[in-house]
């Protein structure tokens, strides 16, 4: 992309011209984006440019075309403002006394995690809007834009300062009281201040709309708060005023197919997709958004068919590999999944590979039984971000099929400390582990949480009989006579046969434990005879059946 936006500037591009209208404003230009329109806005501000090239807000608003399109379509790629860069450092170099572009470079640095050096680009921008700025004058709406920008930036982004954007805001407030656009941030920063509480952001939202009544903006936003709240039938409502100030709103209607399919309402989350797809006609970023919907919205078959055909006409965006993969994975294909993760490293800069990358690499390796390799690249995502503790499940059974133990107990143990998704299976694995280990005893604590978690389950049961017959192997305590008693207990009669190798099993344990350590003949008879029943051939209970004292002895089962 970045060098695309280079020879734009590096050619002569009236040809391009040609074809565009010289009719457009900024103001559309502007309303293009805003409604995720962002091919076309791209095409208006490339007129625009060509025909003011020192107007320092054309290459502002085109760098935000870039920076709202990378912010949105973030969810399963790592952001990237260079495109948005170039146009704001493109911007300060054709007119350096306009504030905004350093606005623009600001919120770059800031989202990138170089506060001090945002700041200083902020500090430039509020300087040459500053009363004490004799060589140049700025009108009330400029001087409020760069207050909203750095606000919003504050708001917006992973790392906040709600208070500096509080402030930023109140300066904007006092530039322009009614402008229905700083009411919308407010609103913003105090649904990020209080997430619980909404109605402080949605009155702001409803002031917005009451200064601008064809604000799709403030109509989308009281939309959201609603969805967030799940009150659905109240979000579609102010999603269709927005339409129905602007139907060619796109992102009413995207966020409309997602209220929808929150609600399972398949067929109209579709209509409205399309309708967002068709505003948005030929545009490849509206179906690369649409193909990651797919995708959150657990339409894995939809999604691979969605992405194969942007990938017919175009092989450029390079995350859509990364998708491809993912979808392939929860599919259950190894094979196309692992050869679409090795194109996305192939094409992908290390500032585009996530820990979920990695992840993905590693489960998909695993499906394919190739078990060293994944865990190599379970660890690489766990070592990116360390937050993921519940990998380390993944890798604890990758090392179980290695058989390597000890490092399988170092990392379940580190997932159930994580606490994040811990289940029976956890528990399972890691009793395992300490179970191939002879560390019985800890591998009945293990199995011991599989019967709080899961009493319902014979598993739980079943293998604390083997801990406890690893603790007592001689039988002379009988450890494990409870719990494969209970474990007969849960097992359904429907469920014998496929748990056949188990139930013999507990039988001769039984079979054993009366018969040579309780000398309980009665007992040890019928349980020689169930195991006949189970296994006519069973050479145990033969030998127990020809016994003197097992002979005499009367078993009423």
């Amino acid at each position: 992309m970045k060098k695309v936006i280079i020879l734009f500037f590096v050619f002569n591009s009236s040809l391009i011209i040609n074809n565009l209208s010289f009719g457009q404003t900024l103001q559309d230009a502007i309303k293009l984006t805003e409604s995720e329109q962002f091919e076309k806005a791209s095409e208006a501000y490339v007129s625009l440019i060509q025909r003011e090239p020192t107007n320092g807000d054309n290459y502002f608003f085109y760098g935000e075309n870039y920076f709202k399109q990378e912010i949105i379509d973030s969810s399963f790629k790592a952001i990237d403002l260079d495109s948005a860069q170039i146009f704001y450092q493109k911007g300060i170099s054709k007119n350096p006394g306009n504030p905004i572009n350093y606005v623009g470079l600001g919120k770059v640095l800031w989202y990138e995690g170089k506060s001090a050096d945002a700041k200083e680009q902020f500090y430039k921008a509020v300087q040459i809007i500053s009363p004490t700025n004799k060589t140049a004058s700025f009108t009330p709406h400029q001087k409020a834009l760069v207050d909203m920008k750095i606000a919003e930036c504050y708001t917006k982004a992973r790392n906040k300062d709600l208070q500096e954007a509080t402030n930023f805001l109140n300066k904007a407030l006092k530039e322009e009281p009614n402008n229905p656009d700083i009411y919308i941030l407010l609103g913003d920063v105090m649904l990020e201040q209080n997430p619980g509480d909404a109605s402080l952001a949605i009155g702001q939202y409803k002031k917005a709309a009451d200064l601008d009544k064809k604000s799709c903006k403030a109509l989308l936003r009281i939309g959201q708060l609603y969805n967030r709240a799940r009150n659905l039938p109240e979000a579609i409502k102010n999603y269709d005023q927005a339409i129905s100030v602007d139907p060619n709103f796109a992102p009413a209607y995207r966020e409309k197919a997602e209220v929808y399919y929150r609600g399972k309402q398949y067929d109209p989350a579709i209509t409205n997709y399309q309708k967002y797809l068709e505003l948005n006609s030929g545009s490849l970023s509206a179906r690369v958004r649409y193909a990651s919907f797919l995708f959150l919205s657990k339409k894995y078959k939809e999604a691979i068919a969605a992405i194969q055909d942007i990938q017919k006409q175009n092989t450029t965006v390079i995350f859509l590999y990364r998708l491809l993969a993912y979808s392939y994975f929860e599919m259950g294909n190894c094979t196309d999944g692992l050869t679409a993760i090795d194109n996305f490293f192939a094409k992908a800069t290390p500032k585009k590979i996530l820990a979920s990358d990695y992840e993905y690499n590693g489960k998909l390796l695993s499906k394919c039984g190739k078990d060293s390799l994944a865990i190599d690249k379970l660890k690489m995502a766990i070592q990116k971000d360390t937050s993921k503790s519940e990998l380390n499940g993944d890798l604890g059974k990758a090392l179980m099929k290695m058989k390597k133990y000890p490092e399988a107990i170092n990392a379940l143990n580190k997932k159930i400390k994580g606490g994040k998704e811990v289940d029976v299976n956890d528990y399972y694995s890691l009793g395992l582990a300490y179970y191939y280990s002879k560390q019985c005893g800890k591998a009945d604590t293990s199995f011991m949480q599989i019967v709080v978690l899961r009493p319902d389950i014979p598993t739980g049961y079943l293998y604390r009989a083997k801990a406890n017959t690893c603790l007592d192997p001689d039988s002379k305590k009988g450890l494990a006579k409870p719990f494969y008693e209970d474990y007969l207990t849960k097992i359904k009669p429907e469920e014998i046969d496929k748990n056949k190798d188990n139930v013999i099993q507990a039988y001769e344990y039984f079979l054993s434990y009366y018969f040579i350590i309780q000398k309980d003949y009665t007992s040890a008879k019928c349980a020689a005879k169930k195991l006949t029943e189970l296994d006519p051939e069973n050479k145990k209970a033969k030998a127990a059946l020809k016994d003197p004292n097992v002979v005499k002895a009367t078993c009423q089962q």
